[in-house]
């Protein structure tokens, strides 16, 4: 006799799931100076054998967000250590530092979740823009 399938399935079951999950450590990459970017990168690059072929376009673009995200984000913290050893400590420059970075990922992750959303594969994966 066979088990019945649970009336809520795990989390991680649904691909879909860790696409979107993905797209948020992405976005958070920028707060946790890469962390949760290279988590997702992790996951990105274990996952995608094993996804729906509509899905691996994400998981290409993800990857490449994060590299794209990386580079930005180590300019913007040398600039700042720079500004900051010569004695410039303006809290608006510091601010717009961490600002770019994230508006660039933040469009990143909303086009690409927006895709998600409607089950539609990512029409440009391998793009530099937004």
């Amino acid at each position: 006799m066979s088990k019945p399938a649970p009336a809520n399935p795990p989390f991680l079951a649904d691909p879909r799931k860790i696409v979107f999950l993905n797209y948020l450590l992405l976005f958070l990459m920028v707060l946790t100076f890469g962390l949760t970017g290279i988590i997702a990168l992790l996951i990105a690059s274990f996952r995608e054998d094993d996804a729906p072929d509509w899905l691996k376009s994400h998981y290409v673009f993800q990857r490449r967000t994060f590299w794209l995200g990386v580079a930005p984000i180590v300019i913007c913290f040398v600039v700042g250590l720079v500004l900051r050893a010569q004695g410039i400590s303006n809290q608006i420059l510091s601010l717009a530092l961490v600002l770019v970075p994230l508006i660039y990922l933040a469009g990143r992750c909303v086009t690409g979740f927006n895709h998600l959303l409607y089950h539609r594969p990512h029409p440009n994966p391998k793009s530099w823009m937004v």
